[in-house]
């Protein structure tokens, strides 16, 4: 039986991710305090790379010039450059397959040695005790849930949207709408995602509600099924210490409510305390915002990111006397340290265009305060510098700007939109602050009910539905009415 053999030629389109750019990608999302640590491992691993803090800043070896020296190689200058490797040896055994701007996107946004800031010449530094951040382990472990839950990009972006919105205690302060309108995706969508995240441990994460925490733990537990559930169904009878009501709606013995009581009581209504730190951490800002000449500037915070170079001596080397072994092992450590010089430029050129965009929205904010915070999403930043919305995302988690208006992660600035009667657009954020500035001046005897609330904005032109003033509330931590009159919270007379 004789073979026939087939030649076929296909045709298709893949993207490789190359160790080049996955680090870029890794560095782009890592805060300054990962940064720190990171480069210090690098450091520590690569006889190639060295800090460039003691030479004069004229003398410094920039990064916008290695950059430069990138785009002249990508368009066909080889030269060498005082001895060093040029791109095209050190690239030559890692092609790229995908360029930076599938990261960055088309522009290189190189930026001068102005738009750099200098902690120690400038009275724009923050004092120390402003620079406090709470530690983020429950946000990291919850992080690398999603890294090997998700099943796909859709829900690795709303997941990390959606981690990015839980508080200390383990709730999610944002609403499943507002979460939509930010990732540009279905409140289906929205709505499946949580239930992944919902899913993580600690048992309880994610949860909106008090009852929907514990019903989370139950299902942990394989226990969320009457009279349980029918119990959290009535926790306010239970925080009232009403058995006897309790004894009637459950249909239950004492001995079977006291029984189901105390598993209640066993759960955890505050799970992300478990993964939670007094330990104080302090932060440096990435960028810096200030008003200039009537103009509000932005600058980078150099002291964030330490210089690097290549070390000469060891550079220079590569071009002498060694063996196949030697000349590699330098040549590896070279491509890998000027590959990190230039991530560590772009990624600095990147945050810095990312916080310029949000400042050229949000001057309103910067100019008058809070209750003037406008509505944006990140395709508005992602579209307005030409990157994709993935790296806008990857920016505003965990990077900082310090602006006169205080510290804020740049992921703050961006909030879903309320119309108006008039038509104009407000900032979800903005109806919070009006919300808690009504709060604040109610008589503590009549506080405002919802309903009264929603009169107040509508009568300030911005129509909020009762349930989404619970909703802000609740994201506030701002009791109920019938509560704070108990408390005696409200500020002053109405």
């Amino acid at each position: 039986m004789a073979l026939g053999l087939e030649l076929k030629l296909r045709m298709g389109q893949q993207l490789v991710m190359t160790p080049q750019l996955q680090m870029a990608i890794k560095l782009l999302q890592m805060s300054s305090l990962e940064l720190a640590d990171y480069l210090q491992e690098e450091l520590d691993k690569n006889p190639l790379l060295e800090r460039d803090d003691e030479r004069p800043e004229e003398e410094m070896v920039g990064m916008n010039e290695l950059l430069a020296n990138e785009r002249s190689a990508e368009s066909g200058s080889a030269a060498d450059h005082d001895g060093e490797p040029t791109e095209q040896n050190l690239c030559e055994d890692l092609p790229v397959d995908a360029s930076w701007a599938d990261i960055y996107g088309d522009q290189s946004g190189s930026y001068t040695s102005s738009q750099t800031f200098d902690s120690n010449a400038s009275s724009e530094a923050p004092p120390l005790e402003n620079t406090l951040v709470r530690n983020e382990t429950l946000t990291d472990y919850l992080i690398w849930q999603l890294g090997v839950s998700a099943i796909n990009e859709r829900e690795r972006v709303i997941g990390i949207t959606i981690i990015d919105a839980i508080d200390d205690n383990g709730y999610l302060t944002t609403d499943l709408q507002t979460i939509a309108d930010i990732t540009r995706f279905t409140l289906d969508e929205v709505e499946d995602a949580l239930l992944l995240v919902q899913s993580f441990e600690p048992a309880g994460v994610a949860a909106r509600t008090l009852s929907e925490c514990l019903l989370l733990q139950l299902k942990s537990r394989k226990q969320a099924h009457p009279p349980y559930t029918t119990l959290l169904e009535n926790l306010e009878d239970l925080a009232r210490r009403d058995f006897r009501k309790l004894k009637r709606i459950l249909k239950l013995s004492d001995d079977e409510l006291q029984d189901a009581v105390e598993l209640i009581q066993s759960l955890n209504p505050k799970p992300g305390l478990a993964f939670g730190s007094e330990q104080a951490n302090y932060i440096s800002p990435d960028v810096y915002v200030r008003k200039q000449d009537g103009q509000w500037i932005v600058e980078v915070n150099t002291d964030a990111m330490p210089k690097l170079r290549v070390n000469k001596e060891y550079d220079n080397a590569i071009n002498g006397r060694l063996s196949a072994q030697d000349k590699r092992f330098l040549q590896d450590n070279a491509r890998s340290a000027q590959w990190l010089i230039k991530s560590l430029e772009q990624r600095s050129s990147t945050i810095y265009r990312v916080a310029e965009s949000i400042v050229r929205f949000q001057t309103n904010f910067l100019e008058y305060g809070r209750e003037h915070l406008k509505p944006l999403i990140l395709k508005d930043v992602a579209d307005d510098i030409g990157v994709h919305e993935s790296t806008a995302s990857r920016v505003t988690s965990n990077k900082y700007i310090h602006t006169p208006r205080g510290i804020f992660e740049l992921k703050y600035f961006f909030s879903s939109s309320l119309v108006s009667q008039s038509g104009e657009n407000h900032s979800s954020e903005a109806v919070k602050f009006k919300i808690q500035k009504l709060v604040e001046s109610e008589s503590p005897n009549r506080p405002y009910s919802d309903e009264k609330l929603a009169k107040l904005l509508k009568d300030q032109g911005i129509i909020v539905a009762r349930r989404t003033i619970a909703k802000y509330r609740d994201i506030l931590s701002i009791p109920s009415s019938s509560r704070r009159k108990q408390l005696g919270t409200g500020g002053g007379e109405s």
